[in-house]
């Protein structure tokens, strides 16, 4: 009778726990469903909102594109670390946790001044302003780190080759290619202190992508926990649009943030501001729907060309001086949407990323036939990489941050109408 009695109850409890099981399976199929479509819902808001502004061509060419996903996250995440594989010019933040004397003095002293002539705002520069730049470098203060502080860039900041806001321009009246600039550092971008300059406003800094000097007020001290919040984040918002400025900081496509929650038509986030003692404080904003996305966008080729052509018209400017873009940070902002991570450079750029094919020793027409139907692909050339977004109306277009000084913006042009075709040497494909 026990064993009968006992029976009964084991069969009860499976019973039991199969109902359990059900019903949560159906609970998490509710809130995957929800989910979904939520993300379709972003997507087609932000999709609808582009489409409005871009001309009609342009327009009716995205219309057709196929929306496949092209890479799943695993997929990129892995792409990631071929990446950083092949570069030498990429660090992994998190392996650096000491660093010797000499090791700094080797990154400091990797960069050189420009020769003289050059000019600042339309003077010359004098031998005694570059000995001031340099003696402002603080070489002698330079010491061993058994640990290293940790930073976050809280406005898009200019990390440059010397502790110094001189321009060093070419001629008086070039005030793009300025030759201390060596990139732009986006807000929510994580930063290892290395040094100060011998007038206390400037940092030495290594990012995942570049090591130079920044200003200190761009950048706040990092603790344990608010790294955690700012880089770990269980949910977070990305930012499609070319560039949004809230609250006087400029927000550039491909900055990722803490999501709080969200509204009708705006997500809340957090982004970082400086707090006492230099410390990161949370500040919470809103970020309109159409200009942001919860989590990476989709890999697709409609999303990588709906992306390129939110730049269209803006201004260029060399390493990102003056809130602008070049060839460079262009591809890598529009990629970055995706959670895909390129070295900041084209020389780097060019022999890490993706599938590589080399076009040396091709005729004009052999390149197009290679590459006619692979869009998207990056084309590089010496010192610069074109978006290739496809072909319409028997004609090859790329969109790219132009370096010419009668065109400094990013534009779309016919490439068979371009000496780009000809200086064209390779193309990567990621698929």
């Amino acid at each position: 009778m026990k064993k009968k009695l006992f029976g009964v109850f084991s069969l009860f409890i499976v019973i039991i726990i199969v109902l359990i099981i059900t019903i949560n399976n159906k609970d998490t199929n509710k809130i995957k469903v929800k989910n979904d479509n939520l993300n379709k819902e972003e997507e087609t808001m932000e999709e609808e909102s582009f489409l409005e502004v871009v001309p009609d061509a342009a327009k009716i060419y995205i219309e057709s594109l196929d929306n496949e996903v092209l890479k799943s996250q695993l997929e990129i995440n892995s792409l990631n670390q071929s990446i950083f594989n092949k570069s030498e010019s990429m660090y992994n933040l998190d392996a650096i946790t000491s660093m010797s004397r000499n090791e700094i003095l080797k990154l400091i002293n990797a960069y050189n001044l420009p020769s003289l002539p050059k000019y600042n705002k339309g003077k010359v520069i004098t031998t005694n302003d570059t000995k001031v730049i340099l003696d402002n470098r603080n070489l002698n203060e330079v010491k061993d780190l058994e640990s290293i502080p940790d930073g976050v860039i809280i406005k898009r900041a200019n990390l440059r080759s010397f502790p110094s806001n001189i321009n060093f321009f070419e001629s008086p009246d070039l005030e793009n290619f300025d030759m201390l600039q060596e990139t732009e550092l986006l807000v929510n971008t994580r930063v290892l202190i290395l040094h100060e300059s011998k007038d206390s406003k400037w940092y030495f800094v290594i990012s995942k992508t570049y090591a130079g000097w920044v200003l200190k007020s761009d950048i706040a001290l990092l603790n344990d926990e608010t790294r955690e919040f700012f880089f770990k984040p269980q949910k977070f918002v990305v930012v499609t649009d070319a560039s949004i400025t809230i609250d006087d900081v400029i927000l550039d496509m491909s900055v990722k943030l803490p999501y709080l929650g969200m509204s009708e038509d705006s997500y809340q986030v957090s982004i970082p501001t400086l707090g006492a003692n230099n410390l990161v404080t949370r500040k919470t904003i809103s970020i309109k729907r159409d200009k942001a996305h919860i989590g990476y966008l989709p890999y697709t080729k409609r999303n990588v060309i709906i992306e390129a052509f939110k730049y269209e018209g803006v201004p260029y400017s060399w390493s990102g001086l003056n809130q602008n873009v070049d060839c460079s940070s262009f591809v890598s902002n529009i990629y970055r949407t995706f959670g895909i991570e390129f070295p900041r450079n084209t020389s780097s750029q060019n022999k890490s990323i993706g599938i590589i094919t080399s076009l040396k020793d091709k005729t004009n027409e052999e390149k197009l036939s290679l590459i006619e139907t692979k869009a998207p692909l990056l084309l590089y050339q010496s010192g610069h990489v074109l978006l290739y977004i496809g072909e319409h109306d028997n004609k090859h277009y790329v969109i790219h941050a132009s370096g010419d000084q009668a065109n400094l913006k990013v534009l779309v042009n016919d490439l068979e109408s371009t000496r780009y075709l000809t200086q064209i040497y390779q193309f990567n494909e990621i698929k």
